[in-house]
């Protein structure tokens, strides 16, 4: 003591609670240096045994016992049994660190667990082998180390005694597979495989009418005030393997959900089901929301869906455990409550969502709501320039953090849109409308059955070339995509249909006013129509797009005082809701065809 007393004095080192430490990582490095390899390797083994018997109850000593065992490393240890033991101890303190959301730390104690396998180690430690791998799958996973999480699934898949050994690595598989971009219905196929060992089969092609009525029959056991306070005292699940059928179908859900599958609301339906007759688990609020949005995108009963929304956050209230709220909250806030509270107000509750997945590790779940909240922003009229910096600041962390492709393909139109309506110069030039959007690009997103995507692209696309008044060069584009989305009945009320249908609503009207050709009326008589249903949902939201569709018809049937009065009331719904760029369009439509009448 009086030696380290001294040492305080000579400000090498600093004493604090009853510890000491260097007061600089340089003077640590150099005291190591002082000391011979042979001799400090004896005394961190010392060190290491003596800590070893309170790095069980203590999770600090724990990562400190931890560092000195990958200090010492494998090669300086010889006796199986140590090994073994100090594979455990980095395992459960990689266990530790992915539950704290450092998965930093969690893949360096998983490196080193790993390193002190011996050779047979499948045969002779099974257990501690797959736990090992299967953890090694998931951090590096969240790390976006895709190759090093690839080669650690194919060490449990290679290996595995029985299929059930398989799990968490499958979901690691199938979520990479959905976050790809590209293989979303390899995706999608691969989850049907696996829930099907769990005892959970669906028809490949499902009938419209088996639908409807799964969810008619699905509906009437969540809804009304018994059977929601049914819901909230069912017991907690206990069956493992429904548990694990019900983690599975939360991710079909979000890869049905890419594709517009019209297998979601059955996954909704099969969920809630499962939970009534088994139990609660953290997945049932998701199946609970995902039957509420079923109930909007296929029913358009947005009342209904908005009402059992609100039941799935009350009850994912009175979970202790934050995580579960965070999937069903993107659903609720991203996909449900546009239809019926003012968007402007839903924007900063998303912006909590992505804090709170990050917050407790839930990556895919925190990028999929930030890129719903950006599309979101985009469309409601955010300011350009400072929306522009949080734009690149989410794709810069996706790039360099977390490594989801398909995050970096949806976000990136949102990006160049913004560029383009700001106005900011490329490489070779000022931004065209028409560069950063094709008719490939759009047609790569059919291809590869992503139609969510495929469809935001579109309205991007519209927007900015209707805004631009590029419309003899987006014509093309829209006579083949509006028709294929409207035909496309899977998901008749989705945030992007919005746009799609409000831009190539003001698009056809356009050409219709120059071609007379029925097929633009017939498409601007539909967007109408939506509008109507959707206005008397919400009129904060949809209003002003209403009365601007409206006037735009008037217009083209030569009605000019009716197309008058809807231009002014188009004008002071959007002031009146906020949506400072819809009544600029508003403004300068009214002026062109004042100026023409």
């Amino acid at each position: 003591m009086n030696t380290l007393d001294c040492l305080a004095q000579a400000r090498l080192v600093e004493r604090s609670d009853e510890k000491y430490c260097f007061v600089h990582d340089m003077i640590l490095h150099a005291a190591q240096g002082a000391v011979d390899e042979n001799e400090r390797m004896t005394i961190m083994k010392e060190l290491l045994q003596a800590l070893l018997p309170h790095g069980y109850s203590d999770d600090t000593i724990l990562f400190i016992v931890v560092d000195l065992i990958s200090r010492v490393g494998a090669d300086r240890v010889h006796d199986s049994e140590t090994r073994l033991l100090y594979a455990q101890l980095n395992l459960n303190a990689g266990k530790k660190a992915t539950n704290t959301t450092d998965f930093a730390s969690a893949s360096t104690c998983v490196k080193c667990g790993v390193s002190f396998l011996s050779v047979g180690h499948w045969d002779n430690s099974y257990r501690l082998s797959l736990e090992l791998f299967s953890q090694s799958a998931l951090v590096e996973w969240a790390l976006g180390n895709t190759e090093q999480m690839m080669r650690s699934l194919d060490e449990v898949f290679k290996n595995a005694n029985r299929f059930e050994d398989t799990l968490r690595a499958a979901h690691v598989k199938l979520t990479y597979l959905r976050m790809s971009g590209n293989l979303v219905s390899e995706a999608f196929a691969y989850g049907f495989q696996v829930v099907e060992q769990l005892g959970e089969t669906f028809p490949a092609a499902p009938d419209n009418g088996i639908i409807v009525q799964e969810m008619l029959d699905t509906k009437q056991l969540v809804t009304g005030s018994l059977n929601e306070s049914k819901l909230r005292s069912l017991p907690e699940m206990t069956d493992s393997t429904k548990k694990e059928a019900m983690a599975f179908l939360e991710e079909m859900l979000r890869c049905s959900y890419q594709i517009q599958s019209i297998h979601f609301p059955l996954l909704a339906c099969r969920m809630v089901r499962i939970s009534l007759k088994y139990g609660w688990t953290k997945s049932s609020c998701v199946g609970l929301a995902s039957l509420a949005l079923s109930l909007v995108t296929v029913f358009s009963d947005f009342s209904e869906g908005y009402s059992l929304a609100k039941t799935s956050m009350s009850i994912a209230g009175s979970d202790k455990d934050k995580r579960v709220h965070c999937s069903m909250l993107m659903i609720t806030y991203g996909m449900i409550n546009i239809w019926k509270e003012p968007i402007q107000a839903i924007l900063p509750q998303m912006k909590d969502v992505y804090n709170m997945s990050l917050k407790y590790g839930l990556i895919d779940n925190a990028l999929v709501t930030g890129m719903l909240h950006a599309y979101r922003a985009f469309f409601t009229g955010s300011l350009l320039k400072p929306f522009s910096k949080e734009v690149a600041l989410y794709m810069r962390n996706n790039l360099e953090r977390h490594k989801r492709r398909l995050m970096h393909l949806c976000v990136a139109p949102i990006f160049n849109g913004i560029s383009c309506l700001r106005g900011i110069s490329s490489k070779s030039g000022a931004y065209n409308v028409d560069e950063f959007i094709t008719e490939q690009h759009l047609a790569e997103a059919l291809r590869n059955k992503e139609t969510t995507f495929c469809e935001c692209m579109l309205a991007i696309k519209l927007m900015c070339s209707f805004i631009f008044r590029r419309l003899d060069e987006i014509k093309p584009i829209a006579r083949q995509y509006l028709e294929l989305f409207e035909r496309q009945g899977s998901a008749s009320a989705q945030f992007i249909n919005i746009y799609c249908i409000f831009y190539g609503g003001l698009l056809s009207l356009h050409y219709y006013r120059e071609s007379q050709d029925q097929f633009w009326l017939d498409r601007a008589e539909h967007a109408i129509q939506k509008m109507e249903v959707w206005t008397a949902e919400s009129v904060w939201n949809f209003e002003n797009k209403l009365f601007l569709l409206q006037a735009e018809r008037y217009y083209a049937f030569g009605e000019m005082d009716r197309a008058a009065e809807k231009y002014k009331l188009a004008q002071k719904s959007s002031k009146k809701h906020r949506f400072v760029h819809e009544e600029a369009l508003a403004c300068e439509l009214a002026a062109s065809f004042h100026m023409k009448a």
